[in-house]
């Protein structure tokens, strides 16, 4: 790789991670990565060489800097406050992040993310646009469809009350997030990242949850009486809100 291209890599990676050493480390991986290609062509065993530039290194960088982005949220524990005045919109997630900095920042086409993200490119696309509604405030989602919602969070709930752990992963995104405000905390709940994850805390938690309207769209609430409030903009849920602090649930419409 050639000073310009690492330089470029570099800089990627420090906006999607936002430090140096690792923007650094994730560089070195993705040199590894790339150098069994080299320059040209590669030379497979077989009856004769078979052209094979191999992915782009855009493309290997996506995906090294998804897995560091996607391990860093897994380790977060600290509790969420919705309205703690530093922004209105929730973080992005990952995947979320990866297209907002690489296709809108640095011109990274669609398809050459879609690998990383096991995805579509109509699917990436998808997210991005998602993306940059989160950038520009909670205010200009997309207004939930209530139908679609509503059916989501009876299947969770059916899902929960069956132990079936493998159905809620289906319903979830695969970068689904679950925060969890202090009093959810304080009440047993851990933030969770990642469909696995977000899936074993409602089956723990959701069983014995009970359907209702949280602000007019469909929600749940259940133990240690929290209100689970969803969001699923295009399909899966994306995220889950769990708020249990009473500063937080007098501030919600909940109807049954």
């Amino acid at each position: 790789m050639d000073t310009a291209s690492r330089a470029r890599l570099r800089v990627m990676a420090r906006a999607l991670l936002g430090s140096v050493p690792e923007a650094d480390g994730a560089v070195r991986t993705a040199e590894r990565v790339l150098a069994p290609y080299g320059p040209g062509p590669r030379t497979r065993r077989g009856p004769g060489p078979v052209p094979d530039p191999g992915p782009s290194p855009e493309a290997v960088l996506a995906r090294v800097c998804l897995g560091r982005l996607r391990a860093r949220e897994a380790r977060r524990t600290d509790p969420w406050d919705p309205w703690s005045g530093v922004s209105d919109a929730p973080d992005p997630t990952p995947a979320e992040r990866l297209v907002l900095v690489l296709h809108d920042d640095f011109g990274v086409p669609y398809e050459e993310l879609a690998p990383a993200l096991e995805r579509a490119p109509a699917a990436v696309r998808q997210i991005g646009a998602r993306a940059r509604a989160r950038a520009r405030g909670t205010e200009e989602m997309p207004a939930p469809d209530p139908v679609r919602l509503g059916a989501a969070v009876e299947a969770v709930l059916a899902a929960a009350r069956d132990g079936d752990t493998a159905a809620l992963r289906a319903l979830l995104d695969p970068d689904a997030v679950l925060r969890a405000d202090p009093g959810a905390v304080r009440g047993g709940i851990r933030p969770a990242h990642g469909a696995p994850a977000v899936a074993r805390v409602l089956a723990a938690r959701a069983p014995l949850g009970r359907p209702v309207l949280v602000n007019g769209a469909p929600g749940l609430v259940a133990a240690p009486d929290a209100v689970y409030r969803f969001t699923a903009p295009a399909g899966p849920i994306t995220s889950i809100d769990v708020l249990a602090d009473p500063s937080h649930v007098n501030r919600l419409a909940i109807t049954p």
